[in-house]
């Protein structure tokens, strides 16, 4: 049965408040999960399951799923879908709220078609505070995809690019058309993967994403004005190329670690 029919069949309705658009394209689960290229018995971690497309497929394959759900209706008939597989764990949760301390063990995977309200938050506050996640396969709107790999210089580099690109290497892989979901979204999504290893300078990093989220606040203005209040003595970094006349969009992620760094070896 398709995934198409089996909502038809289900009790499930879409919440909108909840940005719920179900994966119907089984094409694209199997290529998702292709990119998860984890090990026999690897732990997973899906935000979102909705209804079990991508879960079941990964419980197939025998990785160890735990899947917060925050939608209660979802998470019964999840239960119900996927009880034959012993190697389940499912969270009824809002996964802006969960205790990722939970994730002990083993290094985890990330898997998630993440809905589109809280998709930047969540993967911002994950690769930044949770070390013990190391891969992601994450699908978000194209948008967000294009500027989590965006260059300095570019119109889509922002505070988001700098602080995916200091904690992980995010990588697009393909595009999702609107027809792939039920209901239909507005916008193409795409999915991209992210690899975290372990990283040095976690703090300086850091440091480094909230000089880029000041700087992208007043994008406008030069780093002398829009950074004034940081205390940052940018004559020493000259021979680096990084001027005080320049603006938030012409510093590099390295360039902003840079900047970090030096500011921890003067305090």
């Amino acid at each position: 049965m398709s995934e198409a029919k089996w909502i038809a069949n289900s009790s499930i309705k879409p919440k909108k408040r909840l940005s719920q658009n179900f994966l119907i394209d089984q094409n694209i689960s199997r290529k998702i999960v292709r990119l998860i290229q984890g090990q026999l018995g690897d732990n997973v971690l899906e935000v979102g399951p909705g209804t079990g497309a991508l879960t079941e497929l990964m419980l197939s394959d025998q990785y160890r799923v735990r899947a917060i759900e925050i939608d209660e209706d979802l998470v019964g008939i999840l239960g119900d879908r996927l009880s034959k597989y012993p190697q389940i764990d499912l969270v009824c949760e809002d996964a802006m709220d969960y205790d990722y301390k939970e994730l002990t063990g083993p290094l985890w995977i990330f898997v998630s078609n993440l809905p589109y309200s809280i998709g930047t938050r969540l993967i911002v506050k994950l690769i930044t505070e949770v070390p013990v996640i190391h891969r992601y396969v994450i699908m978000v709107q194209k948008e967000v995809a294009e500027r989590m790999v965006s260059s300095a210089g570019t119109k889509s580099y922002g505070a988001l690019s700098v602080v995916s690109q200091l904690f992980a290497k995010p990588k697009i892989q393909f595009d999702v058309h609107p027809n792939s979901f039920i209901p239909r979204p507005e916008v193409v999504s795409t999915v991209m993967t992210l690899q975290r290893e372990e990283l040095s300078f976690e703090d300086e990093r850091l440091r480094a994403f909230n000089l880029a989220k000041i700087a992208f606040q007043q994008r406008r203005k030069k780093l002398k004005k829009s950074l004034s209040k940081e205390g940052i003595n940018f004559d020493k970094f000259r021979d680096f190329g990084i001027s005080e006349n320049q603006r938030a969009e012409e510093i590099s992620p390295d360039e902003y670690l840079l900047i970090a760094k030096s500011m921890n070896n003067e305090s």
